[in-house]
């Protein structure tokens, strides 16, 4: 399988692996998978519907280890495809928080891994807020390794929803004392929209959908010093979006510098389209611009939603959920130049199955790959794919061409297929430690490569590095026993 030539300019794009299933859903659930990193392996947490159950899935390099339950015997979480629990991580420090059940009366808890993710504590309560209900947790992680949660709370007898940000000052063990983040904001938040905090340095972000006389807006609240106090609130797109019922969607995003970008998804201009706004942060919030990703070619009751947002520099990448012409993908777009109003002008599509409905996604951004996990409907699984951004003139990524190694792990000799031979400059092989390894390489056929790693080389995992002729590069991992 060759990358077939297209026209030649530059244009940023993912040169995507092959899927992996992380779980088996009907063992582990597939409900609203989210993504960490742990050692720049993905670390995926999976719900099961009806049980309650959440699970904790570490990437090996090769594949996914067995998934690790993380909620005690005899308490349910609430979740739904629009609400579930949360993870974060840096370091080896991970964190999942979530809801008990019942809706009415459970609390928030979290639970803490101190060793990437092998083995979790028990729980750890989170809010402390018993006049009401409380519910739809989310959670960052800071440069510190300290968790901060938003959630929402209500009063005793129901209404006057607001969003509240609790923050640990010791990797999770402990929470201070919540405070609210939306007094400043009109009306009160959006009753089943989940809201989001994005941690970095002296900021913290709360995104939340408003509800001013059925107008919901995407809104944020803004501190500068470090959640002491949240002294600016904006709304952040700007649609006049009028429904008389709970969307149930919430905004994400992220910080880089002294700027946020946020993504949501509105039907303010006639259908579901996902949004991307831009707003500095140095002197409080400051809405830059407002961007609708390019809309479905199919335009006849298709719809975008359910979007996410990461990066870092000057990239950006965007996932979503998009029917077009019925069928429903995951759809990803990426800009390098800093600028979040390039983010429309590309789309790829994330999912290599093509049948059955993908939903539900989450993204990972960092070190110049792309992680991404979400539903396959279909199979009823959650799937995970990793991707390079690279300058794709000269390849056709977009029509489905992918990069198999085989056989991986290997004893020896591996055999590469979809790469094309007129394309590439220079293969070389990095191990773990950043060590050049010499191999025997040959070409089989114009786009079928042979390396042969010999019988005395060190089991472990593999780097193979492509530089392409048009001098951008991407790497592809084997595992070597």
């Amino acid at each position: 399988m060759a990358f077939a030539p297209i026209a030649m300019f530059a244009q940023q794009g993912i040169i995507w692996e092959p899927a992996m299933t992380v779980a088996d859903g009907a063992t582990f659930g597939n409900v609203r998978p989210r993504l960490s990193l742990v050692n720049d392996l993905p670390i995926v947490m999976i719900g099961k519907s009806g049980d309650g159950e959440v699970f904790v899935v570490k990437g090996n390099g090769s594949g996914f280890n067995a998934p690790v339950g993380v909620v005690p015997n005899g308490m349910q979480t609430y979740m739904a495809n629009w609400t579930a629990p949360d993870i974060a991580s840096n370091g080896n420090n991970v964190v999942v928080v979530f809801k008990a059940q019942p809706i009415s009366t459970g609390n928030i808890y979290s639970v803490r891994s101190t060793d990437g993710g092998v083995t979790f504590s028990d729980t750890i309560r989170v809010d402390d807020y018993d006049q009401g209900e409380t519910w739809m947790p989310a959670l960052d992680m800071d440069e510190n390794g300290n968790p901060h949660v938003t959630y929402m709370i209500f009063d005793p007898t129901g209404g006057n929803e607001r969003i509240v940000i609790t923050s640990s000052t010791d990797g999770g063990a402990t929470y201070q004392p919540q405070q609210v983040v939306t007094a400043s904001s009109p009306g009160v938040a959006c009753d089943c929209c989940p809201p989001e905090v994005l941690v970095k340095g002296q900021y913290q972000l709360s995104l939340f959908r408003n509800n001013e006389t059925n107008v919901r807006d995407t809104w944020g609240s803004l501190s500068t010093d470090n959640g002491t106090s949240f002294t600016s609130t904006e709304n952040l797109d700007n649609l006049t979006w009028v429904i008389n019922a709970c969307p149930a969607i919430g905004p994400h995003g992220v910080i880089i510098g002294d700027s946020a970008y946020v993504v949501s998804a509105s039907r303010g201009e006639g259908s579901y389209r996902v949004y991307v706004s831009t707003t500095g942060l140095s002197g409080g919030l400051n809405l830059s611009s407002v961007q609708m990703m390019d809309e479905p070619t199919s335009t006849a009751g298709d719809t975008q939603n359910y979007p996410r947002i990461s990066g870092s520099g000057d990239t950006l990448v965007v996932v979503w959920e998009e029917k077009n012409a019925g069928n429903t993908d995951i759809l990803c777009s990426v800009t390098t130049d800093g600028n979040s109003q390039t983010l429309a002008s590309f789309k790829s599509k994330v999912n290599s199955d093509q049948t059955g409905i993908q939903a539900k996604p989450d993204v990972v951004y960092k070190n110049g790959f792309v992680h991404v996990v979400y539903q396959d409907l279909d199979a009823g699984n959650v799937v995970y794919r990793k991707g390079i951004i690279a300058d794709v003139t000269g390849i056709n990524e977009l029509n489905g061409a992918v990069i198999e190694i085989y056989p991986n792990p290997t004893t020896q000799l591996i055999s590469i297929n979809g790469v094309d031979e007129e394309f590439i400059e220079a293969v070389t092989v990095i191990d773990a430690l950043g060590k050049e390894v010499v191999v025997t390489s040959s070409w089989i056929s114009s786009n079928e490569l042979q390396l042969d790693f010999g019988s005395k080389v060190q089991g472990g995992i593999y780097f193979i590095q492509f530089e392409l002729i048009n001098g951008s590069t991407f790497s592809k991992t084997v595992s070597v026993k």
